[in-house]
């Protein structure tokens, strides 16, 4: 009886010298070490988790190992990472489109007077900012009534000339003959009966027709221009609406600050004094 006493003392007591070490190791999978393996994949590296590998005689730290796995929580903030920089880029677009605005009105500089009222247009004094881009938009309308009755001069004195008739005239028909030739030779490729020396000689046709019918467009051209040149009505027109969009010229010139004037920076202005 005392025997076996002895021995289920001492059997306890080795079993818990054994299990000391275990308890003590921090490579065990059930002391710190998950927790620091889990640590380890947040940062993203799964080195500190494949450290649990070293406790693989007891198998499931090997599981363990796959909480590495848990830094592929990390590749879900990158994402998140690049929709923020998506966001940026959008803003970044919003930015150059307002920056965009911001340079058309540093380009007209003094020009953005043109925001003054129809009221304050009509009643500014004529040596003022506001004055002077009134006198250009009386410049601008006249410019372009002149250019207007320029233009009708032109073609009446193009209907007036035979030689320009008869030049539009052939150059319509040469126009017509093109397009027989073209539509002539989409048939036969759309034939599968027709020959290939057919195709070809209707291809050459549509070649030909299509010089002749520049030609005749180069020509009813200078017999326009002879018509408008020999005509003085034409001419005096003419030579109204050149004076007229100098004028304009000049009067934008004398309105603004930055000459010279770039054409964006006259269509905005033109936009703002459209209507007032």
């Amino acid at each position: 009886m005392k025997l076996f006493s002895r021995y289920t003392m001492v059997l306890p007591m080795a079993a818990l010298l054994v299990a000391a070490p275990s308890f003590l190791n921090k490579d065990n999978p059930f002391s710190s070490g998950p927790a620091f393996a889990k640590n380890g994949g947040n940062g993203g590296g799964n080195g500190n988790g494949g450290g649990n590998g070293n406790g693989g005689g007891n198998g499931n730290a090997g599981g363990n190992g796959n909480a590495g796995g848990n830094g592929n929580g990390g590749g879900s903030g990158n994402a998140n990472g690049g929709q923020s920089k998506a966001g940026g880029q959008s803003a970044s677009l919003d930015g150059t489109s307002s920056k965009g605005k911001g340079n058309i009105s540093s380009q007209l500089g003094a020009l953005n007077a043109a925001h003054a009222s129809p009221k304050a247009l009509a009643n500014a004094a004529p040596n003022s900012r506001v004055g002077k881009i009134a006198a250009y938009k009386a410049a601008a309308a006249v410019s372009t009534e002149l250019d207007a009755a320029a233009a009708a001069a032109a073609d009446a004195a193009v209907a007036a000339s035979p030689t320009a008739q008869a030049a539009i005239a052939a150059s319509g028909q040469a126009d017509a003959d093109l397009a027989a030739k073209q539509q002539a030779l989409a048939d036969l490729q759309a034939d599968p009966t027709a020959t290939q020396a057919a195709i070809a000689a209707a291809q050459q046709a549509v070649t030909d027709a299509s010089t002749a019918a520049a030609a005749a467009q180069a020509a009813a051209d200078q017999a326009k221009a002879d018509a408008i040149a020999a005509d003085p009505a034409a001419q005096a027109a003419q030579a109204a609406a050149d004076a007229a969009a100098q004028a304009e010229t000049d009067a934008l010139n004398a309105a603004a600050n930055k000459t010279p004037v770039s054409p964006e920076a006259k269509a905005a202005l033109d936009a703002l004094l459209a209507g007032k």
